[in-house]
């Protein structure tokens, strides 16, 4: 498999389970069970899932001024959401906008939180968007390839 398959196939499969995800929790909304723990349902696609408002939410999340180096920060899986927002040298409001971008990003799936933790960190859609990120700016850094076809 190829770099480009595999960063694909990550993506694919971390969309998947953010879609996967939330069907579950809109099930258990709708059916109105509140209960601790993993659910146990089976995981079944979502009828008629509109695949591109998927993907295009999570362009957009990703594709924010300054979101790739929160993802690459959170990458570490040992920041906390107080440690974040205290460190955001962009202004007094520097924490309450970092809060509100990583619920932009949980919202999107690429980022998560554990509630007893308070630890914040990338779910498997968000390391694959940040490895998507990082070989696209490789190769974009990359010489061109030679290309053998002259202007006529």
């Amino acid at each position: 498999m190829t770099v480009a398959e595999g960063l694909l196939t990550a993506l694919a499969d971390g969309l998947r389970g953010r879609v996967a995800e939330r069907g579950r929790a809109e099930a258990r909304l709708a059916d109105f069970v509140f209960r601790e723990g993993p659910d146990t349902r089976d995981e079944r696609p979502i009828p008629g899932a509109d695949w591109r408002y998927f993907v295009s939410r999570t362009l957009a999340a990703a594709g924010e001024l300054g979101t790739l180096d929160l993802l690459e920060r959170l990458s570490s899986g040992g920041e906390t959401l107080e440690t974040l927002a205290r460190d955001d040298p962009s202004g007094p409001d520097g924490g309450l906008a970092t809060v509100d971008r990583i619920g932009g990003l949980a919202a999107a799936g690429l980022a998560g939180r554990d509630l007893e933790t308070g630890r914040v960190g990338l779910t498997g859609l968000g390391s694959a968007v940040l490895a998507f990120a990082r070989e696209w700016e490789r190769r974009a850094g990359a010489p061109a390839p030679a290309d053998d076809r002259s202007p006529r």
